[in-house]
């Protein structure tokens, strides 16, 4: 079993490859990040600090896709661009939504970073929102997918960069 975090995957955004030029389409860059989602296994678990998947024509088609191909549990922290249909999933879904904002093995998670003086004595912030910008302090640990090479983040990356700080 393996905890992966990741954030602004931004699934279903019409406008994604605009600013991934990686991706020559939304459609591109969506089954990129869905092959991932589905590689993953099934003791996995993937937090996704919002900015998860948008109102769009693919919402229900991608939902399926998860639940029928994903073999691992995605917990979601609602981000500012989350569809609110996500609110709504069943309790037998692969998703769960999340608290906005909790303690997770002595780590802040949230997709905003927050304040520092709110980390109330936790080691750091997990955070998405930033996509490219990475706050120049140790207590901060952006996992978005756009700073971290289009690849989700494993906890024990996580724990080595906070234990090294």
């Amino acid at each position: 079993m393996a905890v992966y975090f990741t954030s602004d995957l931004h699934l279903g955004h019409r406008n994604i490859h605009k600013y991934r030029t990686g991706f020559n389409s939304t459609e591109e860059n969506d089954k990129y990040i869905l092959d991932l989602i589905c590689a993953l296994g099934k003791r996995d678990i993937l937090i996704v600090l919002g900015d998860f998947l948008f109102d769009s024509t693919y919402f229900n088609d991608y939902l399926n896709h998860i639940e029928t191909k994903a073999r691992c549990l995605i917990k979601v922290i609602m981000g500012n661009h989350d569809s609110k249909l996500l609110y709504n999933l069943p309790t037998t879904s692969r998703i769960s939504v999340e608290l906005p904002f909790y303690s997770y093995k002595n780590m802040w998670l949230s997709h905003c970073p927050i304040h520092p003086q709110e980390m109330r004595g936790r080691i750091g912030n997990l955070h998405g929102h930033l996509h490219e910008e990475v706050i120049n302090d140790p207590k901060y640990f952006n996992v978005n997918i756009d700073v971290n090479n289009y690849q989700f983040v494993k906890l024990d990356t996580i724990k080595e960069y906070f234990n090294g700080n």
